[in-house]
């Protein structure tokens, strides 16, 4: 056998060598040259996670959504408890408007509580926001971006989600109509005051927001329900013009029946929860506020069917699983209730 070297060729380099060569690139702003070194050191070593994430983290800054997203799932898959590899494949999943990955991997991540550097954990917070309004799951959208606007006060990002969220409308930023703009942004905005808890400006923001926009159901819905967190009558007053206007609209329906469950006028929780079962049938939140309310009501054979469709709709849910033990327990089904509240016990812990 003839020596390599008697034909010109030479040695393939070493993952040593391609690692080396590839940060070098990258610490020197070469980053092209650095995604290429990096694409050829994971060839030689694929299980080579510091790689995966440079290589990823460069892609994305050079707009090569396509390999960033792939370099970080496999990251992902090799780290699969590691919150900034599953954030980071959700931003770039989102990129590339793959809406279904990019919810799955912010999901993912929010699991992990986006443990990691704080401003990407804001960055999938925000996008997580963004993907939860986008799939029409409006609520959670609010209230993650509550935590968020806790976690770094409002944002103009922060206010626009806000507002398309609190309009119910499955829109991302950029799809916005510009007729819509001005309701998005004034809305957002009282929305983002309440999640900061300063109730004197978002009152005052809501007021001026009522006056110019008086048919917008969503707007008396959302100020209602900031009113009765403030323990205000006018609460259910609003959230009751907001039912006027729209007689379907879940939200309102769903959060007068909570609220008649709690003052213990329970024909009205009843009434209410009757009617968001109807209205949406296809909400867990429904099934499990008209199951209380039957419950209430002493009627837990009713109950425990609608909880029961609440824990099919929403398995993951610790509210529908303890609803149903309490159900259970009250027909006596002392293993089922047993079963239900076990498992609402391990998804409490599952959010600590």
């Amino acid at each position: 056998m003839y020596a390599g070297w008697l034909y010109g060729q030479t040695a393939s380099p070493t993952f040593q060598t391609l690692s080396r060569q590839a940060e070098a690139a990258r610490d020197g702003k070469q980053l092209t040259k650095a995604l290429a070194l990096y694409q050829r050191a994971l060839q030689v070593k694929p299980d080579w996670d510091e790689g995966l994430w440079n290589l990823g983290s460069i892609a994305y800054d050079l707009d090569q959504y396509n390999q960033c997203a792939t370099a970080f799932r496999r990251l992902a898959e090799l780290k699969p408890k590691s919150a900034p590899a599953w954030t980071m494949s959700g931003l770039c999943e989102y990129r590339l408007h793959r809406y279904d990955a990019a919810l799955e991997s912010l999901v993912r991540a929010e699991s992990f509580k986006f443990d990691g550097p704080r401003e990407l954990a804001r960055a999938g917070l925000l996008h997580l926001a963004l993907m939860l309004t986008k799939s029409g799951n409006f609520e959670r959208a609010i209230a993650v971006l509550t935590d968020l606007t806790r976690m770094q006060q409002k944002t103009p990002e922060i206010i626009v989600a806000a507002g398309i969220a609190g309009l119910r409308q499955p829109w991302l930023p950029f799809e916005t109509p510009e007729a819509s703009r001005d309701l998005v942004f004034q809305l957002g905005d009282a929305m983002g005051s309440a999640m900061e808890l300063d109730f004197k400006e978002a009152n005052r923001k809501f007021e001026a927001l009522l006056l110019k926009y008086p048919q917008e159901a969503n707007v008396h819905f959302r100020f209602g329900a900031f009113l009765n967190i403030q323990g205000s009558d006018r609460g259910v007053e609003e959230i009751k013009k907001a039912l006027e206007l729209a007689p379907d609209h879940v939200p309102a329906l769903v959060g007068l029946t909570a609220i008649y469950l709690k003052r213990e006028e329970f024909d009205r929780a009843l009434e209410f929860g009757a009617r968001a079962v109807k209205a949406s049938p296809g909400d867990f939140s429904t099934h499990i506020e008209y199951g209380r309310a039957l419950l209430a009501k002493e009627n837990p054979a009713a109950a425990a069917a609608e909880l029961e469709v609440a824990v099919k709709l929403a398995p993951a849910s610790p509210e529908a699983r303890f609803s149903l033990a309490s159900a259970y327990s009250r027909l006596g089904r002392k293993e089922d209730a047993a079963r239900e509240l076990a498992e609402f016990k391990r998804l409490e812990n599952l959010g600590k």
